[in-house]
């Protein structure tokens, strides 16, 4: 039942609005499903939150692999079943030159 719950924070973290900020902030983290589900999965090992009893390291590793494949799994199954959310528009503004050299 702990993975249900670690997918589902995977998903809200990956796709939610209200994280949007966050994916703005770290695009290439917070918008894969896979990725977010390894640090979900490894922090609920390490905290204790899911344990496979070996140990708070193994845990980490075992519960974040477990969740990064279920995530990207649930994830790949969800957009195939209900199409491929819209992206946000996001405004990208160039950065300005930097000053000439003195």
């Amino acid at each position: 039942m702990i993975f249900v719950a670690l997918v589902g924070a995977t998903l809200i973290l990956v796709r939610g609005t209200i994280f949007g900020w966050l994916r703005r902030f770290w695009p290439a983290l917070f918008g894969c499903s896979q990725c977010v589900g390894t640090w979900v999965g490894m922090a609920a090992g390490a905290s204790g939150l899911a344990s496979t009893g070996e140990g708070r390291i193994v845990d980490a590793v075992v519960v974040g692999c477990a969740t990064s494949v279920m995530s990207m799994l649930t994830d790949g199954v969800l957009c195939k079943l209900l199409g491929e959310p819209e992206p946000e528009l996001v405004e990208v503004k160039p950065k300005p030159p930097p000053p000439p050299p003195s």
